[in-house]
């Protein structure tokens, strides 16, 4: 048996050859700026220049190039701030050299400066062009995996820009899918082949070396007698016990893994007071074959409770104060959590008061012999700093002033750092920049820092074609293009405005639908999102076929607590066309079977007119996630105005009320309420709800069990000289429904669920009978492919709302639930 490593070997690289060099000279380093210099040498330098040189004016500016390939002067030039008869300024020539690397064009860039005498300098901006490629790169060495794949993950291809850390970062990118393939030992290197040096065109050839496959597929805890195997579960990356996966596939671990795990085990240990906790990770070195097992084993020590919490270095506020932000308590057991939090607590206290570089630094005293742990917490209160000017850099596509409205920081303010955290948080969900990064950047005014947002951005576009099955559609084609970040007005790529636009169409065997939205979330540079929809819509059920044409105006504003206010215009044209029965039926609920009597109903009539409806809404949504949530919930509140002063055909109302709580319990596994509550009624010259806008319950999205809208009021026909019946729905005023789900993860992107429906509707206006609902229950699937979730449901009516209600055992449809 042999001890595993216990220093964290991700951080290992791989090994990389290059036969290019590119030497300095010592003249080259002196006064040098680098962003590959270490931190504090780079800061005497700035000092030294920004002191020493502060009142020398620049006379020259230089464009120095070293190695290979070419280099724009005039490029420089364009990307740094310094100028001819200006004040030489160190902080600034360090931002320019940091602004030329974020180009992508420059694999090293510095500055320096020369004493011309008289108070002038010559300042030298010295570049290294990258490196361009010259065909594909080569790949050596690959036999687990498809050379087509591998170059995938390299992402190089002729004409790329590259230089050694490309080079090693597309390796890293190559190693780590080797290591989730349990290759632990593979390596990759690099090494260029000069074509042109002038032109700095070069060839790329990847060599790697696979090693053997190996792995650990079962994991042992020896020496835990205070904490229980359950526990330690999550520490050892178990998957659930209730996770049906695991009884026929089992977790593999690589060697890479037993590290974390380590890691994991000696820090549940130490939130739970065992300080003196020792943790080693074995495995046999001599097994050759994959299918090893790993000890662990634990020395788990006494347990610890906290002694004194003091606070010392606190000058600028009432110690009592910053008692009040301690998580840490006398007696408590001891917590690296608490500790940790604690120390966090204080670093933001400093930090929204306009502190920079401000931080609380625990120091842990254990008294063995009292088994307590004396805490002091050294604070260094930094410097009160205000914000001089925010930055945003780069942005490629996406407009500045799209951004900036988004930061919740301003230039005067003092520095914020929650604020600033929040500004960071909002700006990536705006899901235009695959990384958001704040800094705040040094000025010659040591009270003022200049604030930069450093985004990366990303595709915001969509296009996707595509087929599915439902059980109400059958065969289902849609298409859809979107743009996240279009720009109605930004002529010729309409992009970077960040605006909203979605086009789709989708054609089934009972329906087709055509859409067109657009909306603006800033109109007129307020927090106000103005949008509008066109939309068709051709249904066809088993009595009538129905066709919607309309147009709607959204106006919408954000309120606090997460909270969202709506009002829209809508002008609807309906036509119910196509009427395959015209015979007379019966309402229900009046119906005589004894004389065969009733109330007569008929479908013979076809409606054809305009709704001019007005609808306000009150949204609360405060879910984790707007596609697959696992906590929070939503609430919508919405009434709706047809006709009256509005005009046109239809005169009703509509008052809807819709909830659904997500609640996580535990291994992922989530609980899913859901309510809905809806009323409409005409009113005026309108006797009855038109049929287009009438309520009806039953199918995969609202009962599940039943046949699609069969739950609720409807009208029979007799068959003459029988006692059967033909039934049809035909809508009612008031509606409930309620609905029960319990999910549970398998694998990522897949997960089953457990659910319970009721609900029912009325022809009464506002009716609610809980004595007389349907109710089903069952099991289904849940695929969640991004853009494209696909649910499987077997459900089983359990109580019908009458005798002809049918029931739907089989339940599939594509979407997300909203």
């Amino acid at each position: 048996m042999r001890k595993c490593e216990t220093e964290d070997r991700r951080r290992q690289t791989a090994d990389g050859t290059s036969n290019i060099e590119h030497p300095t000279s010592n003249a080259q380093r002196r006064h040098t700026h680098s962003l590959g210099w270490p931190g504090g040498f780079l800061l005497a330098i700035l000092l030294f220049l920004s002191s020493s040189a502060s009142a020398a004016r620049i006379q020259e500016i230089v464009v120095e190039q070293r190695g290979m390939g070419r280099s724009d002067k005039a490029y420089v030039l364009a990307h740094v701030r310094a100028e001819a008869g200006r004040e030489f300024n160190g902080a600034l020539a360090a931002q320019d050299v940091r602004r030329l690397l974020e180009t992508g064009q420059f694999s090293a860039a510095d500055v320096r400066v020369e004493e011309l005498g008289g108070g002038e300098l010559r300042v030298i901006y010295a570049v290294q062009p990258k490196l361009r490629l010259l065909g594909r790169p080569r790949i050596k060495g690959v036999e687990a995996f498809r050379q087509s794949k591998v170059r995938k993950w390299l992402a190089m291809d002729d004409g790329d820009l590259v230089d050694d850390q490309a080079a090693g970062v597309a390796v890293r990118a190559v190693i780590q899918e080797y290591r989730k393939k349990q290759y632990a030992t593979a390596t990759g290197s690099w090494a260029f082949e000069v074509v042109d040096k002038s032109r700095g065109l070069v060839r790329l050839t990847f060599t790697f070396v696979e090693g053997p496959r190996s792995y650990v597929n079962a994991i042992r805890v020896e020496g835990n007698g205070e904490v229980s195997h359950a526990d330690l579960r999550e520490a050892l990356k178990r998957p659930s016990p209730l996770n049906p996966w695991r009884w026929f596939v089992r977790k593999k671990y690589d060697r890479y893994e037993l590290n974390e795990i380590e890691a994991n085990v000696r820090r549940l240990y130490m939130n739970q007071g065992f300080m003196d906790v020792d943790v080693a990770v074995t495995v046999d070195e001599d097994a050759d074959e994959p299918g090893e097992t790993a000890v662990v084993t634990v020395r788990e020590g006494e347990r610890y409770h906290f002694g004194s919490v003091r606070l010392e270095g606190v000058t600028l506020f009432p110690e009592a104060r910053l008692q009040a932000l301690l998580v840490v308590r006398e007696g408590a057991v001891v917590s690296l959590d608490a500790i940790e939090a604690t120390a966090d607590r204080l670093d933001l206290f400093y930090g929204d008061r306009g502190y920079l570089n401000a931080g609380a630094r625990p120091v842990l005293l254990p008294d063995r012999e009292r088994l307590t742990v004396d805490v002091t917490f050294r604070v260094r209160e930094g410097e009160l700093v205000k914000i001089r000017n925010i930055v945003i850099r780069g942005n490629t596509r996406t407009r500045d002033k799209v951004i900036r409205r988004e930061l919740l920081v301003y230039p005067g303010e003092t520095y914020n750092q929650s604020q600033v955290q929040r500004s960071e948080r909002r700006l990536s969900n705006l899901g235009f920049f695959e990384t958001v990064r704040v800094l705040p950047e040094p000025t010659a005014d040591k009270a003022q820092r200049d604030l930069v947002f450093n985004v990366a951005e990303k595709r915001t576009g969509q296009f996707m074609v595509g087929a599915g099955f439902s059980s109400v559609d059958n065969l289902i084609g849609f298409m859809e293009l979107s743009q996240g970040n279009f720009d109605l007005l930004g002529w010729p790529y309409f992009t970077g405005g960040g605006q909203k636009l979605r086009l789709r169409a989708q054609v089934g065997s009972t329906q087709t639908d055509y859409e067109l939205s657009f909306t603006e979330p800033w109109f007129m540079n307020r927090r106000l999102s103005l949008g509008f929809d066109v939309y068709r819509r051709e249904r066809d059920y088993s009595e009538y076929d129905l066709e919607t044409t309309g147009v709607a105006i959204r106006l919408g504003k954000a309120l606090p607590f997460a909270s969202r206010i709506n009002l829209q215009y809508e002008l609807e044209s309906t036509k119910v066309t196509d009427v395959s029965d015209t015979n007379t039926y019966y309402y229900l609920d009046s119906y005589d079977f004894e004389t065969d009597t009733g109330i007569p109903y008929t479908f013979a009539s076809e409606e054809d007119g305009v709704k001019s409806a007005l609808s306000l809404s009150l949204t609360q949504d405060t879910r984790d996630n707007p596609f697959v949530p696992t906590r929070g919930s939503r609430l919508t509140l919405r009434y709706t105005v047809a006709g009256g002063p509005l005009g046109f055909d239809y005169d009703f109302y509509n008052t809807g009320l819709q909830t659904t709580t997500f609640i996580p319990l535990w291994f992922g596994h989530v609980l899913n309420l859901r309510t809905r509550f809806e009323f409409i009624e005409p009113f005026g010259d309108t006797d009855e709800v038109p049929l287009a806008e009438r309520l009806f319950l039953g199918g995969g999205r609202t009962l599940r069990g039943f046949r699609y809208r069969d739950v609720g009021p409807k009208v029979i026909r007799p068959v003459e000289g029988s006692d059967v019946y033909y039934d049809r729905p035909y809508g009612g005023s008031s509606l409930f429904m309620a609905n029960i789900e319990y999910t549970i993860p398998i694998i990522k992107g897949i997960r089953v669920g457990f659910f319970y429906d009721t609900g029912n509707v009325w022809s009464e206006r506002f009716k609610v009978d809980l004595d007389d609902l349907a109710s089903s229950t069952g099991l289904g699937l849940r695929l969640d492919v991004p853009g494209f979730p696909i649910h499987i449901d077997r459900a089983w009516a359990l109580k019908m709302d009458d005798d002809f209600t049918d029931d739907d055992n089989w339940v599939i449809w594509i979407g997300y639930d909203y």
